[in-house]
């Protein structure tokens, strides 16, 4: 008699579009890949083993109740507010990610790099002076910008992305403070200010570089942004949730803060036409948003998912049980 033939695993990539070919490489040398969008995740998490996503899914308790099959969810980033970490432990569910994979994420910086590009497009203007051009105005003193030299930037957090991010402001002459409460603060990177109150009273650019959770849920709320310095500006390349938007609108509205460049927003990714802070910016050139491209660079992609696909490969080599 013939033995039965061991079942390999199904693995669905939910977001395929411009997936690694090397990284699709070595999943397939462990499992049935298919690459399908359109495949609910209800679905997804009932007929496969390992469900791969980026951040244009959120997974919470209500799509895992259909976990059946699948025992591993596995997504490319270090923020993982888009899945229900609670609720995949109650299930048995193993989320994979680049959480803590510190000396990996230090060849990735592209969110760095996107950091000091909106500061500069936000100072200099670039996408309203882009837009006047492309309407025939080649109004050059309308559009005088701020350099960064000389100016005083404060960071929110200072592991990795921070601490990149510190190296290249200063490289632009750039005095640079920091405010993290973790024990192993960078002193190379920047001089240490013990309480955020203190950073946002001393900064012409504060830029924020935490992870969210409930403890930094509104960091930076009415109080936060009514004790920065008047005339400075605003970076997010963290998370939405780290900001309050409301607080944040009224302070541009007001004039308090000069301005802002947003690469995430709280609730994303339905963000529409009418999001308040999509609706200012439409009238306003002191509010620059994009749609979360931080980490979106075809290096990055490259290196994290060849790395995530190695820890799936081994998990699955492990097995469930592991």
């Amino acid at each position: 008699m013939t033995a039965p033939t061991e079942r390999r695993p199904r693995l669905l990539i939910a977001e395929p579009r411009d997936f690694s070919a090397e990284a699709l490489g070595l999943l397939r040398d462990a499992a049935e890949v298919e690459l399908d969008a359109s495949v609910p995740l209800t679905r997804a998490l009932a007929d496969y083993d390992v469900l791969w996503l980026r951040l244009g899914h959120r997974l919470d308790a209500e799509a895992l109740a259909a976990a059946r099959r699948c025992w591993v969810v596995a997504t490319p980033v270090t923020g993982l507010d888009h899945i229900d970490l609670a609720a995949c432990a109650a299930r048995g569910v193993r989320v994979l990610s680049l959480r803590g994979e510190s000396a990996f994420l230090r060849q990735v910086r592209a969110t760095a790099e996107h950091t000091l590009a909106l500061a500069l497009a936000l100072l200099r203007h670039l996408p309203a002076a882009h837009g006047a051009v492309l309407q025939g105005h080649w109004e050059r003193d309308r559009w005088r910008g701020s350099e960064l030299f000389e100016k005083t930037a404060g960071l929110v957090g200072m592991g990795r992305l921070g601490t990149i991010t510190a190296g290249y402001l200063r490289a632009l002459g750039m005095r640079v403070l920091g405010y993290d409460p973790r024990p192993d603060f960078p002193h190379e990177a920047a001089e240490r200010v013990e309480t955020l109150e203190a950073l946002l009273a001393q900064a012409d650019l504060i830029s924020l570089h935490l992870s969210y959770s409930p403890e930094t849920h509104h960091l930076l709320g009415a109080a936060q942004l009514a004790a920065m310095k008047p005339g400075a500006v605003l970076i997010n390349t963290a998370r939405g949730g780290v900001v309050d938007g409301a607080a944040l609108l009224a302070a541009l509205r007001s004039g308090r803060l000069a301005g802002a460049a947003l690469d995430v927003l709280e609730g994303e990714p339905q963000i529409g036409a009418d999001h308040p802070l999509v609706a200012y910016a439409r009238d306003h050139d002191n509010l620059v948003l994009t749609p979360h491209l931080g980490g979106n660079t075809r290096e990055s992609f490259v290196k994290t998912e060849v790395f995530l696909a190695g820890k799936v490969v081994a998990a699955l080599r492990e097995g469930r049980g592991q």
